[in-house]
């Protein structure tokens, strides 16, 4: 059975990596991820990017981890700077701990990623990405064509990485430039459009496809939406395009940002013939086991193609993180399958059985054997009998 996790192409590397070139220095990229074995390093300046595909819950737990690279790298001939969206909180660094911000993303968006710096032969999409072709996951790309967002989400700490709220758009030109020499040079079929909102400008989300489907790279494509952000005539033209997925964050059943003025989101994206990635959070303050209970209820009744079940957290740089008068400091306290995990034990509990009890109902899986085919159907029942705690 191919493995489950996915690997995503450092693409926060590769954009800083850009940016040194450009200033004249020398670079290179070492990806921990696919390669443990640490390089000789012969470089003046070691940039250690704490980024992960999912920048809350999937770069977390390599904080401890990044904490013990720079203290272990640092010397007086290497200087070290952590970067990324953990890092600029500070948390469990000391005070010399050199950390730079991404505040400056108007330079990020003027530049291409260092993408020859980069195997792509060693990364793969995620499963759910790919159930209709499970033995097709390599050749997976990352892309962004705007940076931020504009919502202020109690919960979110994204904010943090843009230093606020504002949104930087890319020249569709360079992006569409991007995009073929990922497909043409390094052979790219499936594709990550990493934005934080990738539907908040629909002028722009219509042109792209546009091109897209003019261009006809038969990429099977996937990107984050939001509810209130969406109409017919674009899904419709992003499924043409080859978005064949689309991550919505339902969070809790108390959202109402999914029926906006065209109608139920949920819907019109499958009317799209586009599946949904929906995410969940359990645990948000004031919630009670009924309201859990009513997110899970409202994912079941919709019975989504995939699901992501979280245990919410306050993340530091959120502004829930900031309510707090003794927030937690130990970087394993929001990590989403750490025993120190900074949550009420019920909670975590109903977490797993929920996923659990959404994977392995029939009605789930007689769905995915129905759009994805039966290899699909037998990958999610193996999936079904992996534990992660």
């Amino acid at each position: 059975m191919t493995d489950l996790k996915a690997i995503e192409p450092p693409i926060w590397c590769a954009l800083l990596a850009a940016c040194q070139r450009k200033q004249g220095h020398k670079v290179a990229i070492w990806d921990a991820e696919t390669d443990p074995v640490m390089p000789e390093l012969n470089y003046d300046w070691v940039h250690i990017v704490v980024m992960g595909s999912n920048p809350s819950a999937s770069s977390t737990p390599k904080m401890p981890q990044a904490i013990k690279l720079y203290q272990a790298i640092k010397s007086d001939k290497i200087k070290v700077i952590l970067q990324g969206l953990h890092p600029i909180t500070r948390i469990g660094l000391s005070d010399d701990t050199w950390v730079a911000h991404y505040t400056a993303i108007g330079l990020l968006a003027d530049v291409t990623p260092a993408w020859d710096l980069i195997d792509f032969s060693k990364y793969r999409a995620h499963n759910w990405h790919c159930l209709d072709r499970l033995d097709q996951r390599g050749n997976y790309g990352v892309i962004y064509t705007s940076f931020g967002c504009p919502f202020n989400c109690f919960y979110c700490n994204i904010k943090t990485l843009y230093g606020g709220s504002k949104v930087q758009y890319r020249r569709l030109s360079d992006v569409i430039d991007e995009l073929d020499v990922l497909v043409r040079k390094y052979h790219i079929k499936n594709l990550k459009i990493a934005d934080e909102c990738f539907t908040l400008n629909r002028e722009r989300v219509n042109l792209l496809c546009e091109c897209l489907i003019k261009r006809d790279y038969g990429l099977n494509i996937w990107a984050y939406g939001r509810g209130d952000t969406v109409d017919p005539v674009m899904l419709r033209k992003m499924k043409k395009a080859g978005i064949n997925w689309l991550a919505y964050g339902f969070e809790t059943s108390k959202e109402d940002k999914f029926r906006g003025k065209d109608g139920d989101t949920i819907k019109m994206t499958r009317d799209a013939g586009i599946n949904i990635m929906a995410n969940f959070m359990f645990g948000l303050p004031g919630e009670t086991e009924g309201d859990w209970q009513a997110s899970l209820d409202m994912a079941i009744e919709a019975n989504f193609e995939f699901v992501n079940f979280y245990v919410a957290l306050p993340y530091p740089g959120s502004q829930w993180y900031a309510s707090l008068d003794n927030p937690p400091t130990d970087w394993s306290s929001y990590n989403q399958f750490s025993p120190k995990i900074c949550a009420d034990p019920k909670v975590v509990k109903f977490r797993d059985e929920a996923w659990q009890t959404y994977i392995t109902r029939p009605e789930y899986l007689s769905m995915i054997k129905s759009k994805f085919g039966e290899k699909a159907e037998a990958h999610i029942k193996e999936m079904a009998k992996r534990r992660f705690r």
